[in-house]
């Protein structure tokens, strides 16, 4: 007998549900077709270099266990939904997976028992790996007590600047220790060269558009969106005074140009670096990798130095981005995806790879004796940044996890946007975000039965 089904009023519509068939056939064909061998892990993935240091490095596990059949896919940008596709149907998720930080919290909602991935701390105890690793980074990756993630990377993050134009100014940055002794500085570099009476040359360039630049400042300080309990703190003082300062930089102080395009990497925000249009950028360790890849020719201008403190003596790096790798619930042989996450995530070779194509540092602390983080990188004229993002490892801030983070940040986005551009007060921006995100929590709570 047929069970009648109307497309029409399902509640999410025709193309969802085309999409979730296609998706579920495709499962079952992947399926088949990695099942030739005895044993078999299926891998996603999201960002194009890892996908390319994975794969150039899978011969080397195939050498070490012939019978397994690895299957890495690069999803891209469409990965994080079919993941959760994947998960929600209980049906066609891989064995492991990345995710990305922003995309976390999306896996985290619901009941405890519901979340799609396994606790990892009973795995990281047995195989003695927990203590090698900085409990900081798990935080992103943590939630209600479990970890479900163990992090690709620590993400410290420096200033890097042009040398050669502050000095022409009279400025020397390595003497620089706050951001008020910055900001000093940076108004002798922020002028008009060539004599239009427009200012043709800023200190510094921040995003006026999204959270990413205002909250490296806000958890350099100690804060966040939410704290350790996963509450929502980014009402709290902490936070309105770290976004008046924020503004400060582009309207009062005026030192702060808007990144150019749609973020730090897009090819206009390049020209302009190019142009001498920008002499200073907050860059964690993946992005010197992206403007040595993306500006060779600018060799030798760059230098780095550890982000100004708040205070003397205070904290002088934060962290931006970051990846976990992750253990599905569909995964019906834990401990043999372990021993991948093993390979691609604690080898020392392969760590020391990571480093020279893309300047990431690894969580790993038996890993910082490697010869690659201490050698010069003729990029910054001959500056040992590995010795440096190392140096600021025991500085990285947490950053706590709360399932509301994706809709936390959108809003966010939008917050720092009126404060900057359409001069909002911060207090007014802020407050007005924190009672959205709470409203949104608490009425999810509510259907859930959940507290």
């Amino acid at each position: 007998m047929a069970i009648p089904f109307d497309s029409d009023n399902f509640p999410i519509g025709k193309a969802p549900i085309a999409m979730l068939i296609l998706f579920v056939i495709s499962s079952i064909l992947l399926v088949i077709s990695i099942e030739k061998k005895d044993e078999s892990l299926e891998f996603w993935i999201y960002a194009n270099t890892h996908y390319d240091e994975y794969q150039a490095r899978l011969p080397l596990f195939n050498q070490l266990y012939p019978e397994v059949n690895v299957h890495l896919v690069n999803f891209g940008g469409t990965m994080h939904d079919k993941l959760l596709t994947a998960l929600l149907s209980n049906f066609g998720a891989p064995d492991i997976v990345e995710v990305e930080i922003n995309s976390i919290g999306r896996f985290l909602k619901g009941a405890i028992d519901e979340i799609g991935f396994i606790d990892l701390r009973p795995l990281l105890e047995s195989k003695g790996r927990i203590d090698d690793l900085f409990p900081n980074r798990f935080t992103p990756w943590s939630y209600s007590g479990k970890i479900y993630g163990i992090p690709h990377d620590l993400h410290p993050v420096v200033l890097l600047y042009r040398d050669d134009l502050f000095k022409a100014v009279g400025v020397d940055l390595t003497k620089v220790n706050t951001w008020d002794e910055f900001i000093i500085s940076a108004k002798k570099a922020t002028r008009d060269t060539d004599g239009d009476g427009n200012i043709d040359q800023y200190a510094i360039v921040l995003d006026n558009k999204t959270e990413s630049d205002y909250f490296n400042f806000l958890l350099q300080r100690g804060g966040g969106f939410f704290d350790e309990n996963g509450n929502v703190i980014i009402d709290s003082e902490l936070a309105i005074e770290t976004l008046t300062f924020y503004n400060s930089l582009f309207n009062e102080h005026k030192i702060a140009t808007p990144v150019y395009g749609t973020w730090h990497g897009h090819p206009s925000n390049f020209a302009a670096m190019q142009d001498d249009k920008i002499l200073s950028i907050l860059a964690p360790d993946w992005y010197v990798g992206i403007l040595k890849s993306q500006v060779p020719q600018m060799a030798g201008k760059w230098k780095a130095i550890p982000m100004p403190a708040w205070e003397d003596g205070g904290r002088r790096t934060t962290t931006r981005g970051g990846t976990m790798i992750g253990i599905t619930k569909q995964c019906k042989n834990p401990d043999l995806a372990w021993e991948l996450i093993e390979f691609t995530y604690f080898n020392r070779e392969g760590l020391a790879n990571r480093f020279e194509t893309t300047m990431i540092i690894p969580p790993i602390k038996s890993a910082f004796d490697v010869p690659v983080f201490h050698e010069p990188e003729e990029y910054l004229g001959g500056q040992k940044i590995g010795e440096l993002f190392i140096d600021l490892v025991p500085d990285i801030p947490p950053r706590y996890q709360n399932p509301y983070w994706s809709e936390a940040s959108d809003l966010l986005n939008d917050a720092i946007f009126k404060v900057v551009t359409e001069n909002e007060h911060p207090r007014k921006a802020l407050t007005e975000l924190a009672t959205t995100v709470r409203k949104i929590i608490s009425k999810d709570h509510t259907r859930w039965g959940t507290e």
